[in-house]
Protein backbone atom coordinates (compact mmCIF):
# COMPACT_ATOMS: atom_id res chain seq x y z
CA UNK A 1 0.00 0.00 0.00
CA UNK A 2 1.36 3.38 -0.97
CA UNK A 3 1.80 5.99 1.71
CA UNK A 4 2.40 9.71 1.47
CA UNK A 5 5.36 11.02 3.44
CA UNK A 6 5.20 14.70 4.40
CA UNK A 7 7.82 16.77 6.10
CA UNK A 8 6.89 18.03 9.63
CA UNK A 9 6.82 21.64 8.36
CA UNK A 10 4.43 20.82 5.49
CA UNK A 11 2.29 18.71 7.77
CA UNK A 12 1.90 21.66 10.17
CA UNK A 13 1.16 24.01 7.29
CA UNK A 14 -1.69 21.82 6.03
CA UNK A 15 -3.13 21.25 9.51
CA UNK A 16 -3.14 24.92 10.51
CA UNK A 17 -6.35 25.94 8.64
CA UNK A 18 -8.17 22.89 10.02
CA UNK A 19 -7.91 24.04 13.64
CA UNK A 20 -9.98 27.23 13.29
CA UNK A 21 -12.42 25.34 11.04
CA UNK A 22 -12.98 22.70 13.72
CA UNK A 23 -13.29 25.44 16.35
CA UNK A 24 -15.85 27.31 14.22
CA UNK A 25 -17.92 24.16 13.70
CA UNK A 26 -17.79 23.35 17.41
CA UNK A 27 -18.87 26.87 18.39
CA UNK A 28 -21.71 26.76 15.84
CA UNK A 29 -22.93 23.44 17.28
CA UNK A 30 -22.82 24.82 20.83
CA UNK A 31 -24.66 27.98 19.77
CA UNK A 32 -27.29 25.98 17.89
CA UNK A 33 -27.83 23.58 20.79
CA UNK A 34 -28.12 26.51 23.19
CA UNK A 35 -30.72 28.15 20.93
CA UNK A 36 -32.71 24.90 20.77
CA UNK A 37 -32.53 24.50 24.54
CA UNK A 38 -33.62 28.13 25.05
CA UNK A 39 -36.54 27.67 22.66
CA UNK A 40 -37.63 24.47 24.40
CA UNK A 41 -37.67 26.31 27.72
CA UNK A 42 -40.38 28.65 26.42
CA UNK A 43 -43.97 27.73 27.33
CA UNK A 44 -45.72 25.89 24.52
CA UNK A 45 -49.16 27.22 23.55
CA UNK A 46 -51.20 24.91 21.33
CA UNK A 47 -54.06 26.71 19.57
CA UNK A 48 -56.80 24.35 18.40
CA UNK A 49 -58.92 25.74 15.55
CA UNK A 50 -61.96 23.53 15.03
CA UNK A 51 -64.45 25.71 13.15
CA UNK A 52 -64.73 28.22 10.33
CA UNK A 53 -67.41 30.11 12.25
CA UNK A 54 -66.11 33.63 13.01
CA UNK A 55 -63.03 32.92 10.84
CA UNK A 56 -60.54 31.76 13.50
CA UNK A 57 -58.42 30.30 10.68
CA UNK A 58 -57.51 33.96 10.03
CA UNK A 59 -57.26 35.33 13.56
CA UNK A 60 -55.57 32.50 15.44
CA UNK A 61 -52.38 32.23 13.33
CA UNK A 62 -51.66 35.96 13.71
CA UNK A 63 -52.40 35.76 17.43
CA UNK A 64 -49.94 32.86 17.64
CA UNK A 65 -47.25 35.18 16.23
CA UNK A 66 -48.16 37.73 18.89
CA UNK A 67 -47.67 35.13 21.62
CA UNK A 68 -44.27 34.28 20.14
CA UNK A 69 -43.28 37.95 20.55
CA UNK A 70 -44.03 37.56 24.25
CA UNK A 71 -41.93 34.46 24.76
CA UNK A 72 -44.09 31.49 23.75
CA UNK A 73 -43.57 28.61 21.39
CA UNK A 74 -46.77 28.02 19.46
CA UNK A 75 -48.46 25.30 17.45
CA UNK A 76 -51.67 26.00 15.54
CA UNK A 77 -53.73 22.86 14.99
CA UNK A 78 -55.94 23.38 11.96
CA UNK A 79 -57.20 21.06 9.25
CA UNK A 80 -58.43 21.49 5.71
CA UNK A 81 -62.04 22.15 4.82
CA UNK A 82 -64.91 22.59 7.25
CA UNK A 83 -64.13 20.69 10.47
CA UNK A 84 -67.79 20.67 11.51
CA UNK A 85 -68.60 18.52 8.49
CA UNK A 86 -65.90 15.90 9.07
CA UNK A 87 -65.38 12.95 11.39
CA UNK A 88 -61.87 11.97 10.25
CA UNK A 89 -58.69 14.05 9.97
CA UNK A 90 -60.56 16.89 11.65
CA UNK A 91 -57.67 18.19 13.75
CA UNK A 92 -54.38 16.90 12.28
CA UNK A 93 -51.60 17.41 14.80
CA UNK A 94 -53.88 17.39 17.85
CA UNK A 95 -51.40 15.03 19.51
CA UNK A 96 -49.21 18.11 20.08
CA UNK A 97 -51.39 18.78 23.15
CA UNK A 98 -49.27 16.16 24.93
CA UNK A 99 -46.42 18.70 24.90
CA UNK A 100 -48.56 21.78 25.58
CA UNK A 101 -48.26 24.09 28.58
CA UNK A 102 -51.40 25.96 27.48
CA UNK A 103 -54.31 24.98 25.25
CA UNK A 104 -56.37 27.65 23.49
CA UNK A 105 -59.59 26.26 22.04
CA UNK A 106 -61.68 27.86 19.30
CA UNK A 107 -63.94 24.99 18.20
CA UNK A 108 -67.61 24.43 17.38
CA UNK A 109 -69.93 21.44 16.92
CA UNK A 110 -67.21 18.83 16.31
CA UNK A 111 -67.69 15.07 16.10
CA UNK A 112 -64.16 13.80 16.66
CA UNK A 113 -63.22 10.15 16.42
CA UNK A 114 -61.60 8.42 19.40
CA UNK A 115 -58.03 9.05 18.23
CA UNK A 116 -58.49 12.81 17.90
CA UNK A 117 -60.67 13.13 20.98
CA UNK A 118 -58.29 11.41 23.40
CA UNK A 119 -55.51 14.07 23.39
CA UNK A 120 -58.13 16.68 24.36
CA UNK A 121 -59.49 14.63 27.25
CA UNK A 122 -55.95 13.76 28.38
CA UNK A 123 -54.98 17.43 28.31
CA UNK A 124 -58.00 18.54 30.34
CA UNK A 125 -57.42 15.88 32.96
CA UNK A 126 -53.74 16.84 33.26
CA UNK A 127 -54.83 20.02 35.06
CA UNK A 128 -53.02 22.33 32.65
CA UNK A 129 -54.54 25.73 31.78
CA UNK A 130 -57.33 26.29 29.27
CA UNK A 131 -58.39 29.33 27.29
CA UNK A 132 -61.73 29.06 25.48
CA UNK A 133 -62.85 31.58 22.86
CA UNK A 134 -66.38 32.33 21.69
CA UNK A 135 -67.82 29.07 20.30
CA UNK A 136 -65.63 26.85 22.49
CA UNK A 137 -68.56 26.61 24.92
CA UNK A 138 -70.26 24.42 22.29
CA UNK A 139 -67.22 22.65 20.88
CA UNK A 140 -68.94 19.28 20.32
CA UNK A 141 -72.13 17.98 18.77
CA UNK A 142 -72.26 14.22 19.18
CA UNK A 143 -75.54 12.37 18.49
CA UNK A 144 -77.58 11.36 21.52
CA UNK A 145 -76.56 7.69 21.30
CA UNK A 146 -72.83 8.52 21.22
CA UNK A 147 -70.81 7.74 24.38
CA UNK A 148 -69.46 11.30 24.37
CA UNK A 149 -72.87 12.95 24.01
CA UNK A 150 -72.54 14.46 27.51
CA UNK A 151 -69.50 16.44 26.34
CA UNK A 152 -71.72 18.52 24.03
CA UNK A 153 -72.72 20.56 27.04
CA UNK A 154 -70.06 19.20 29.36
CA UNK A 155 -67.03 20.65 27.56
CA UNK A 156 -68.28 24.19 28.03
CA UNK A 157 -69.42 23.55 31.59
CA UNK A 158 -66.46 21.49 32.77
CA UNK A 159 -63.58 22.97 30.78
CA UNK A 160 -64.69 26.61 30.43
CA UNK A 161 -67.19 27.29 33.22
CA UNK A 162 -70.40 27.60 31.18
CA UNK A 163 -72.35 25.69 28.55
CA UNK A 164 -73.76 27.48 25.51
CA UNK A 165 -77.22 28.95 26.05
CA UNK A 166 -78.15 31.21 23.13
CA UNK A 167 -77.02 34.47 21.55
CA UNK A 168 -78.60 37.83 20.86
CA UNK A 169 -78.69 39.58 17.48
CA UNK A 170 -76.98 42.97 17.92
CA UNK A 171 -73.41 44.08 18.50
CA UNK A 172 -72.28 43.83 22.13
CA UNK A 173 -71.52 46.81 24.34
CA UNK A 174 -68.61 45.67 26.53
CA UNK A 175 -67.85 47.03 30.00
CA UNK A 176 -65.05 46.20 32.44
CA UNK A 177 -66.40 44.98 35.78
CA UNK A 178 -64.96 47.00 38.67
CA UNK A 179 -64.40 43.91 40.85
CA UNK A 180 -62.37 42.34 38.05
CA UNK A 181 -59.93 45.19 37.52
CA UNK A 182 -57.44 43.84 40.05
CA UNK A 183 -57.11 40.49 38.26
CA UNK A 184 -53.79 40.03 36.38
CA UNK A 185 -55.70 39.37 33.15
CA UNK A 186 -56.95 42.97 33.28
CA UNK A 187 -53.49 44.49 33.82
CA UNK A 188 -52.99 47.65 31.77
CA UNK A 189 -56.37 47.32 30.09
CA UNK A 190 -57.07 51.03 30.17
CA UNK A 191 -60.47 51.17 28.49
CA UNK A 192 -63.62 50.72 30.53
CA UNK A 193 -66.01 50.37 27.58
CA UNK A 194 -65.88 49.38 23.95
CA UNK A 195 -68.07 47.74 21.34
CA UNK A 196 -67.66 44.20 20.03
CA UNK A 197 -69.18 43.50 16.61
CA UNK A 198 -70.11 40.01 17.80
CA UNK A 199 -73.47 39.14 19.30
CA UNK A 200 -73.88 38.65 23.05
CA UNK A 201 -73.76 35.04 24.26
CA UNK A 202 -75.76 34.21 27.35
CA UNK A 203 -74.06 32.12 30.02
CA UNK A 204 -74.77 29.82 32.93
CA UNK A 205 -71.51 30.37 34.78
CA UNK A 206 -70.21 28.17 37.56
CA UNK A 207 -70.57 30.09 40.82
CA UNK A 208 -66.81 30.04 41.34
CA UNK A 209 -66.11 31.94 38.11
CA UNK A 210 -64.71 35.44 38.57
CA UNK A 211 -66.37 37.92 36.16
CA UNK A 212 -64.04 40.31 34.33
CA UNK A 213 -66.17 41.83 31.56
CA UNK A 214 -69.88 42.14 30.97
CA UNK A 215 -71.72 42.85 27.76
CA UNK A 216 -75.16 44.04 26.70
CA UNK A 217 -77.06 43.27 23.52
CA UNK A 218 -80.45 43.23 21.88
CA UNK A 219 -82.35 40.18 20.69
CA UNK A 220 -85.81 38.69 20.76
CA UNK A 221 -87.84 37.24 23.57
CA UNK A 222 -87.64 33.47 23.89
CA UNK A 223 -88.20 30.69 26.39
CA UNK A 224 -85.55 27.97 26.33
CA UNK A 225 -85.62 24.66 28.15
CA UNK A 226 -82.13 23.65 29.23
CA UNK A 227 -80.81 20.74 31.27
CA UNK A 228 -80.41 23.05 34.27
CA UNK A 229 -83.83 24.72 33.92
CA UNK A 230 -85.88 27.19 31.92
CA UNK A 231 -84.26 30.36 30.52
CA UNK A 232 -86.45 33.36 29.76
CA UNK A 233 -84.56 35.44 27.21
CA UNK A 234 -85.49 39.13 27.14
CA UNK A 235 -85.12 41.60 24.27
CA UNK A 236 -82.28 43.35 26.10
CA UNK A 237 -79.81 41.19 28.00
CA UNK A 238 -76.66 41.85 29.98
CA UNK A 239 -74.32 38.99 30.77
CA UNK A 240 -70.70 38.13 31.55
CA UNK A 241 -68.47 37.95 28.47
CA UNK A 242 -65.07 37.22 30.09
CA UNK A 243 -64.15 35.41 33.29
CA UNK A 244 -61.44 33.46 35.09
CA UNK A 245 -61.93 30.15 36.87
CA UNK A 246 -60.31 26.93 38.04
CA UNK A 247 -61.83 23.82 36.53
CA UNK A 248 -62.45 20.47 38.26
CA UNK A 249 -59.02 19.16 37.25
CA UNK A 250 -57.25 22.15 38.80
CA UNK A 251 -56.49 23.92 35.55
CA UNK A 252 -56.50 27.70 35.32
CA UNK A 253 -59.22 28.91 32.95
CA UNK A 254 -59.83 32.08 31.00
CA UNK A 255 -63.15 31.96 29.19
CA UNK A 256 -64.65 34.55 26.90
CA UNK A 257 -67.57 34.67 24.50
CA UNK A 258 -65.68 37.35 22.55
CA UNK A 259 -63.66 36.27 19.54
CA UNK A 260 -65.37 37.82 16.51
CA UNK A 261 -62.67 38.88 13.99
CA UNK A 262 -63.53 42.49 14.75
CA UNK A 263 -62.48 41.97 18.37
CA UNK A 264 -58.87 41.61 17.23
CA UNK A 265 -58.88 45.24 16.09
CA UNK A 266 -59.41 46.28 19.73
CA UNK A 267 -56.17 46.65 21.72
CA UNK A 268 -57.93 46.07 25.04
CA UNK A 269 -59.19 42.67 23.89
CA UNK A 270 -55.86 41.52 22.46
CA UNK A 271 -53.98 42.72 25.55
CA UNK A 272 -56.42 40.85 27.75
CA UNK A 273 -55.88 37.68 25.70
CA UNK A 274 -52.08 38.02 25.86
CA UNK A 275 -52.33 38.70 29.61
CA UNK A 276 -54.48 35.61 30.07
CA UNK A 277 -51.96 33.48 28.21
CA UNK A 278 -49.05 34.75 30.34
CA UNK A 279 -51.06 34.48 33.58
CA UNK A 280 -52.05 30.91 32.83
CA UNK A 281 -48.43 29.71 32.63
CA UNK A 282 -47.01 32.09 35.27
CA UNK A 283 -45.07 34.18 32.76
CA UNK A 284 -44.41 37.92 33.29
CA UNK A 285 -47.21 40.05 31.89
CA UNK A 286 -46.58 42.75 29.26
CA UNK A 287 -45.70 46.16 30.68
CA UNK A 288 -48.05 49.09 30.27
CA UNK A 289 -45.90 50.49 27.46
CA UNK A 290 -45.53 47.15 25.66
CA UNK A 291 -46.73 47.31 22.07
CA UNK A 292 -49.80 45.10 21.55
CA UNK A 293 -50.65 44.26 17.95
CA UNK A 294 -54.11 44.64 16.47
CA UNK A 295 -55.47 43.49 13.12
CA UNK A 296 -58.32 44.56 10.87
CA UNK A 297 -59.58 41.14 9.84
CA UNK A 298 -62.83 40.70 7.96
CA UNK A 299 -65.11 37.79 8.70
CA UNK A 300 -65.20 35.50 5.64
CA UNK A 301 -67.55 32.75 6.77
CA UNK A 302 -70.62 34.98 6.68
CA UNK A 303 -71.26 38.01 4.52
CA UNK A 304 -72.20 41.10 6.58
CA UNK A 305 -75.73 42.38 6.23
CA UNK A 306 -76.10 45.33 3.87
Amino acid sequence: MNSLHLSPALRNTLAAPIVPLILAITLAMITNNSAIAADQSKPHAVIVVGTLHYSPELTMPVFAKELERFGFRTTVVIGEGNPEQKTEDVLPGIESLADADLAIFFMRFLKLGDQEWQPIEDYLKSGKPVIGLRTASHSFKYPKEHPRFAWNEGFGQRAMGTPYIVHQTSATEVEVIDQGRSHPIMSNVTKSNWQSPGTLYLTHLDEACRPLLKGSGQGRERVLKKSFGVVNVKKHETDIVAWSWQNEWGGKVFGTSLGHPGDFAEESFVRMLVNASCWSVDQPLPDADAKISTWNIQRVDKKPKK
